[in-house]
């Protein structure tokens, strides 16, 4: 080997090894870059798996919210249909409980003995004379005066009687009775439904 055989190849090796080392370096730079993202990839992934969970924690607290409001409700519209179904058989009674009934309101209701007694079109027609006459007999039976007349006005009630003297008005209409024992009964009727 001549002398610039030598120099070729001791450069040639010298780059070589050179170039061994840049690539050595360079891997040992792409590792660390590589376990750098790794772990940046894993932090990531744990911050966005908290996220989601509180995410979805949120979601199911609302979700809950909204099927207890749910649930109210569907009770609230139960307890009113109850209350509404309780006045209905009320206006359904057989003709005398339903006479006897709003003759009692009546009497129970009267101050003076001599009001007029309002009922709705349909029930004056009814049972308006009968129920005016056996409140005068219970009033009488009680020792108060019994004056009450039947009125010739009627009014949009819902099955009951309204009594009037002068501008005094008592309204003992079925759904103002209902409606009064609502709040002191819903509680009961409540527990009866739901248990």
């Amino acid at each position: 080997m001549n002398g610039i055989e030598k120099i070729s190849a001791r450069i040639l090796a010298d780059a070589e090894a050179e170039a061994a080392a840049i690539r050595g370096q360079a891997e040992e730079k792409a590792a660390q870059i590589a376990a750098d993202y790794d772990k940046k990839i894993a932090a990531e992934q744990q911050r966005l798996s908290a996220e989601a969970a509180k995410q979805l924690e949120r979601d199911q607290g609302a979700a809950r919210m909204a099927a207890r409001r749910q649930l109210l409700e569907t009770k609230q519209a139960l307890v009113d249909k109850a209350f509404r179904q309780a006045e209905q058989q009320l206006r359904s009674l057989p003709q005398a409980e339903y006479e006897a009934l709003c003759a009692h309101l009546a009497c129970g209701a009267s101050t003076s003995g001599c009001e007029e007694l309002i009922f709705s079109a349909e029930d004056r027609e009814r049972v308006g004379a009968a129920v005016t006459a056996k409140a005068n007999e219970l009033l009488q039976k009680a020792g108060k005066p019994a004056q009450l007349t039947l009125s010739a006005e009627t009014r949009p009630i819902r099955g009951g009687v309204v009594l009037k003297n002068g501008l005094i008005e008592t309204n003992c209409s079925l759904g103002t009775l209902v409606d009064g024992l609502r709040p002191e009964l819903s509680g009961k009727v409540a527990a009866r439904l739901f248990g």
